[in-house]
């Protein structure tokens, strides 16, 4: 079965968690640089990765493992730029500094990071597009690898252009040019509307017959696509896309990132093993009385932890702190598509549907899938009548039901900050490394 197979936290520089290397199955594969156009020495060219079959394979199973990889990048500024996380006392620098937003450097490998390993994603996408209808598949797998390579470019696009205000978007050319938010958000979406058109013409066998050596553990395809559509459409301002895409996502069914031992959860290794960051204490003290959702995240009956800067309060995380058993990082949680569908209908003007989809998330008090459940008493028609409580409302609910996972900075970008929080930085600057290989986007 592939595994995503990660460099263990031991052999990782302490200077930088992130800085890592992905192997498996005994095959190296090619990285990309803060250029875009760098690999890595030790590997074999790509046309040569890609010049058998196997080599298709280990490189699809390297793209997942790119992105598993990447995950903390995206989270620890999500979390750290807004009111999720705080820093401890043997945080780095530059994690101190997104979450004060004061001396940000864009040399730092917190800024870089989420470009070079997005990137590195993107251009193994690339060369599964350009190279396996070449391999001799038929087309039911090669439909699956042209899917599953459109939808890891989709995914990459997508968290580049949440932590960036512009990002190229065409890599194959010299010195490409930043593309605003609005095209980046429409080639994210047109990668997963043909990634879905992709798996339209596979059939369950077919992904059963190949899952084995082609996808991660307990990833589930035709879920994520269809999951990553309503996410971006309801991003892009298309509502009823949104919805519509939303209500395809099966809510029984968990597709995640796998960490298989001995490897660790990235998470759990940057909040325990190196004791980089906690979760703010004021994410459980805002809750409100008898949300059990904070307890599903944080340890809340723990002694705060020491902090740095020392006037915030942190508390240990508890999801994905388990260092033997590493636990998987969902790619979407089915609730997230509940609160996309409220958010939706909230703002195509229908409040009564979209109060009632509200209800749903506050009043769960179980789920057949890993998630937080609140076990709240249903709000009366009066506080979720008009649209104003019902933003409020669903703001309140995407903070609890979707803590920590990479989500809360575009929150405040779409609520504001008065129904979220002001986060320390509109967006992360151009990495320093992109603007002197790159002329086409010096930095200031």
């Amino acid at each position: 079965m592939p595994r995503f197979m990660l460099v263990t936290a031991a052999a990782r520089p302490h200077w930088h968690h992130a800085a890592r290397i992905v192997a498996l199955l005994g095959l190296g594969l090619a990285a990309a640089g803060c250029n875009l156009d760098l690999e890595n020495p030790n590997s074999p060219p790509q046309n040569e990765v890609l010049s058998t079959p196997d080599g298709a394979f280990a490189l699809a199973v390297g793209m997942q493992a790119q992105f598993a990889n990447s995950i903390d990048d995206y989270v620890v500024t999500n979390s750290l730029i807004t009111d999720e996380w705080g820093t401890r006392s043997r945080a780095l620098v530059s994690y101190i500094s997104l979450f004060t937003g004061q001396n940000i450097d864009n040399s730092y490998l917190v800024i870089e990071s989420p470009w070079d390993n997005s990137y590195q994603t993107i251009r193994s996408a690339n060369t599964l597009l350009a190279n396996v209808g070449t391999l001799g598949f038929g087309p039911a797998l090669t439909n699956q690898f042209t899917a599953l390579a459109k939808l890891y470019k989709a995914m990459a696009f997508g968290m580049l252009i949440q932590q960036y205000q512009s990002v190229p978007i065409d890599i194959s050319v010299a010195g490409p040019a930043l593309q605003p938010r609005a095209v980046v958000l429409d080639t994210v979406l047109a990668l997963l509307q043909s990634a879905r058109t992709d798996l339209g013409q596979v059939t369950d066998a077919d992904i059963a017959a190949s899952r084995s050596r082609l996808l991660g553990a307990g990833f589930d395809f035709r879920n994520t696509v269809n999951a990553m559509l309503a996410r971006y459409q309801l991003m892009a301002g298309n509502y009823a896309e949104a919805i519509a895409a939303a209500d395809s996502v099966d809510p029984n069914v968990l597709s995640v990132l796998s960490y298989p031992i001995p490897e660790r959860n990235p998470i759990e290794d940057l909040a325990f093993q190196l004791a980089y960051v906690g979760a703010l204490k004021s994410f459980v003290d805002e809750a409100q009385p008898g949300d059990q959702r904070p307890a599903y995240w944080v340890d809340v009956s723990a002694a705060p932890l020491a902090s740095n800067p020392p006037d915030s309060v942190i508390l240990p995380l508890k999801k994905y702190s388990d260092p033997v058993n590493p636990e998987p990082f969902p790619l979407y949680l089915p609730d997230e598509m509940l609160l996309i569908k409220a958010e939706a209908l909230t703002r195509l003007g229908q409040n009564a549907q979209a109060a009632t989809l509200v209800n749903d998330v506050r009043t769960q008090t179980s789920s057949s899938v890993d998630q937080p459940v609140a076990g709240l008493p249903a709000l009366p028609a009066s506080a979720l009548d008009t649209q104003d409580e019902l933003l409020a409302e669903i703001a309140y609910e995407r903070r609890y039901e979707l803590f920590e996972q990479g989500l809360r900075w575009e929150d405040t970008r779409r609520f504001g900050a008065a129904l979220t929080t002001t986060p320390t930085l509109e967006f992360l600057p151009v990495p320093r490394s992109e603007c002197v290989t790159n002329p086409s986007h010096p930095c200031g």
